[in-house]
Parts: structure tokens; sequence; C-alpha cells
């Protein structure tokens, strides 16, 4: 009987599965829709974590046992969201037989993604934004991860967010003019800002769709706009005051510390250089890490561990 391994990462935009066995021999990969119980409702998140594992075991021996599985899912920051997870999760994972099934923090997998040292720090910003860390001592810090009305600063929902007020603001004016203003008309196709309302809230936008935005602040910063520049060096100070904190928290700021940056915001090369600038200044024994694969490999990690 193949003994396989499973990883998981459920994210606020898709969710990633691989299969592989003790080796590492991959068998399968499965990507779906979001698992975020905080960002899609849990008939949807239940759909996509079936059809992502569906796709990950699709070529995998009939003859199997699946050992261990682990998932990282976003969104889920309190003793009470780890239990509605959990219950909602395992349930879906009963008919597969796995043996054992570990749920945590979808920071836990992008960190042991990234470095295997003890003195560690990962800052995540993609559709949302959490800095966590630990120490040789076993101690953890976090910042964020309260979701968008509470934390998400320095997110992609936060620069969107950003995006339409400055749209707002430029059309009113309220500020000098921004191509942002013209990018979110091209992007909702409405004719002028007096339409964007009843774009934004009839249906409501949603925090993915927010997020989706923030491609627009890339375009407009490469065209030398002045409000893209204000927007990205607020989200620059906001992730550098997570780390900041955390590194703090944790007593390390004379140790040699790994700093995993993960996430679509900080792929954005001009926000990186700006965060290692700055952190390096404050914190010279920091190393940065920037993984060569995605988080879900993290995951697979951790359940092979196990």
């Amino acid at each position: 009987m193949q003994k396989l391994y499973l990883g998981i990462d459920g994210g606020g935009t898709k969710t990633d599965v691989i299969c592989t066995d003790d080796q590492q021999h991959e068998f399968g990969h499965g990507s779906s829709g979001p698992t975020n119980l905080t960002s899609t409702t849990v008939g949807a998140a239940s759909f996509n974590l079936k059809e992502a594992i569906r796709q990950a075991l699709e070529n995998a021996p009939q003859d199997r046992e699946i050992v261990s599985a682990v998932m990282g899912l976003a969104g889920m920051d309190s003793q009470r969201e780890y239990e509605v997870a959990y219950k909602t999760f395992i349930d879906i994972l009963h008919p597969y037989g796995i043996k054992n099934f570990t749920l945590v923090n979808d920071s836990m997998i992008a960190l042991e993604n990234g470095t295997n040292n003890q003195n560690a720090v990962i800052v995540i910003s993609g559709t949302g934004s959490i800095c966590v860390g630990r120490n040789a001592k076993g101690e953890t810090a976090k910042t964020g991860g309260m979701d968008y009305l509470l934390t998400d600063q320095g997110s992609g929902y936060d620069i969107g967010r950003h995006i339409l007020r400055e749209a707002v603001k430029s059309f009113d004016g309220r500020r000098h003019k921004t191509i942002l203003e013209d990018l979110v008309c091209k992007h909702f196709s409405i004719a002028d800002i007096s339409h964007l309302k009843n774009e934004v809230y009839n249906p409501l936008l949603n925090k993915i769709e927010v997020a989706e935005l923030s491609q627009l602040c890339s375009i407009a910063y490469e065209a030398g706009d002045e409000a893209a520049k204000d927007i990205f060096e607020w989200i620059e100070r906001e992730l550098i005051l997570m780390i900041q904190t955390v590194i703090k928290r944790l007593e390390l700021e004379h140790t040699p510390t790994d700093l995993v940056l993960s996430g679509s915001i900080l792929k954005i090369e001009h926000v990186q250089q700006a965060i290692k600038n700055q952190v390096i200044a404050d914190f010279p024994e920091v190393s940065f890490v920037s993984p060569e694969k995605p988080p879900v490999f993290g995951a697979l990690k951790m359940a092979l561990k196990k």
C-alpha cells in the first residue's frame, strides 16, 4: 500500500493541494477557489477543498493510505474560528481515511516553507496581511491577523481601499487629479466616478474584489502618479511597523534572524526593497528569505514530519 502525504494551503483567493510520498515524489497537485471561512461560505469552502484534493489524488495509486495531511488556513486566528474550521474540514476529509489531520494558520506553513531557523519572522501580504515570529526560547508573537475591518494594513485589500478613496477624492476635487480615477472607471466599465457607488455597494464588494484593485496601483505608480506613490509608501510603513513590533516582542533585535517575505504585494520589487532597506537599518542581524516554492510546500513539510 502506497503511503501518501497531503499539504494544503487554504487561502482567501485560492486553495492549493499537493500529494507526495515520504520521498517527496509528487503524485499530483490540485487548485480551486478559496477555503478561508471569513471570505467565503462554508458550502463553497467545502466544495473547493474537495475539488482541490480530488485533483491532487487523480493520478495517485488506488491502493493508498494518506498518513498525514496538514492544512494552513487563512483567516483563522481565534480558538473559536479554529473549532469551526476543524469541524467543517474534518468532515470533508473523513472519506479519504486520513490518519492524522492538522489545521494551522496559513502563516505557519509559510514560515515552515521559508526557513528552519528557530529565530524567524514571516510577513505575509497578499489579499490580507499578518506578521508572525518565533524565537529559540519557544516564544511566538503576532501582529495583524484580525481581518480587514480591524487589521490587514499593508495588504492588497488595504491598497484597493485606498485606491477607491483616492479616485473619489480626485473626482470631487479634494486632491490633484490621479490616474487612478480613470483606471477605476475602466475597471468597473463606468463613465465616471459618479457611478462608482452602485458598483461598490450593490452588491457590496467583498475583500477579494477590493484586493484585486491593487494591480491598478502598480500601473499608476509606473506612470509616476503621486497618489499611487503615497499609497505604496503607506503600505511599506505599515508592513515595516508589523515586522519591527514582532522582532522587538521576541527580543531578536541583536540576534541572527531569518525574515521570510511572502505574498503577492511583497513580490513588488520597490515595495520589497523599501522594506529591506529599513529593516536592515534597524536590525543588521536580519537575513531575508524569499521562498522559491509556494507555501503549500510548507504544509507538506509539516505533514512529512508528522
